[in-house]
């Protein structure tokens, strides 16, 4: 695409609402700039974080290589992790439930040189069991906006949905994290899973008002934060037997990195060889 033809798209894509993710997609002329201060920082936070799960994911996944492994970004907002994880080869397909994001992931897609990528818009907590498994599944900023009714259901199908590797970035209960953000509880899921609940929505938010808060829940008031070793326990249930805690790198400080964790939950491998 040219300059003008990317300058033109963009004003189509809804611009009073500020874009997420950074994409640079052509020389001088970004998604976000420095002049919208809170919102840059919070895509260019993001953007180390994606940097960060591409790092991790090539020195764990099977056969350290992501080309050719087929890749599932939940919740992939805009699309910029997809791209990363593309760009190195895989074949990604990314998940949102919000139509702008989808529109603009297709988009940034095609202006960054990876229109290969297949966006779809759908609900993560209720996938198509069609889409089938994936060598490696990125579950990054969206675990801790969903519902406390979601969190049992959603890691199972984490399991199943992963044959090798989940990343997984997400908000935990925290001593911290409970007096920073005003969590209420403790409350426990069906399984008996403990955790806290954050307030994602005024309780008389309209469905229209809760979709325009793209960096809010999709639908639910509530949002259910697991303790970090419920969550690790959970995924061990799921049949991840090995789960790693990155330490570094991490793009939030150790303070915050306290109830941010990266978690890597591995699936078992077996090589064969022959003789």
């Amino acid at each position: 695409m040219t300059r003008e033809e990317i300058e033109s798209r963009l004003k189509e894509l809804s611009p009073e609402t500020p874009w997420a993710h950074l994409y640079e997609f052509v020389p001088g002329l970004f998604s976000v700039t420095p002049e919208s201060e809170q919102f840059y920082k919070k895509a260019t936070g993001l953007n180390r974080i994606g940097e960060a799960l591409l790092q991790i994911a090539e020195t764990q996944v099977y056969g350290h290589s992501l080309e050719g492994k087929r890749v599932l970004d939940l919740a992939c907002g805009e699309g910029r992790h997809s791209v990363m994880f593309a760009e190195r080869g895989a074949q990604v397909m990314g998940v949102e439930g919000r139509k702008l994001y989808v529109d603009r992931a297709k988009f940034a897609a095609g202006a960054v040189g990876q229109p290969q990528i297949e966006f779809i818009q759908g609900d993560v907590r209720k996938l198509d069991p069609e889409l089938g498994v994936f060598d490696v599944v990125i579950f990054s900023g969206i675990l801790h906006h969903l519902g406390i009714d979601d969190f049992d259901a959603m890691v199972r199908e984490l399991g199943r949905l992963t044959t090798d590797m989940l990343l997984i970035y997400t908000h935990v209960s925290s001593d911290l994290s409970i007096k920073r953000h005003n969590l209420k509880g403790p409350v426990k899921t069906e399984a008996g899973r403990e955790g806290y609940l954050f307030r994602e929505h005024k309780d008389n938010a309209t469905d229209h008002q809760k979709e325009s808060q793209v960096r809010a829940s999709l639908d639910n008031t509530f949002s259910f934060w697991a303790k970090e070793e419920v969550l690790i326990n959970s995924l061990r249930s799921a049949g991840f037997p090995v789960i790693l805690k990155v330490m570094s790198p991490h793009v939030l400080g150790w303070e915050n990195a306290s109830y941010r964790p990266i978690l890597v939950a591995k699936k078992a491998k077996i090589e064969v060889h022959q003789r």
